[in-house]
């Protein structure tokens, strides 16, 4: 946990989900060749909480993730804050203060209506 990395991305998949919530990102790495990273987040009512929304990212937007990695070197981190594509800031738990919606936005927290 004291460790913190910054990878940056694309949004493959987002998981608004309990217990905690998940960020699949394609990184790119110095080849060029794409690697999946997976970035575990907190419940969808801590992130709610500190101004998260299910709507904040979608697949095919462009992230930059500060976590803490794993320590066997996998491709995995524990999200500490995403910044968005259009510059807001978003923290990954408790203790963080929430961000202004953007207009148009779902309300923060909103949770996503079902498939």
């Amino acid at each position: 946990m004291t460790k913190k990395i910054t990878v940056h991305g694309t949004v493959e998949k987002w998981l608004w989900a309990n217990p905690h919530s998940w960020l699949y990102m394609s990184v790119p790495k110095a080849g060029g060749s794409p690697e999946i990273w997976g970035i575990e987040a907190g419940s969808t009512g801590m992130l709610a909480r500190t101004g998260w929304s299910a709507y904040d990212m979608k697949q095919g937007d462009e992230v930059t993730v500060t976590a803490s990695p794993e320590r066997d070197g996998s491709h995995v981190g524990l999200m500490d804050q995403v910044k968005m594509a259009d510059g807001r800031t978003l923290g990954g738990g408790a203790g963080v203060a929430p961000p202004s919606t953007a207009p148009g936005a779902p309300p923060t927290g909103a949770i996503p209506p079902p498939p």
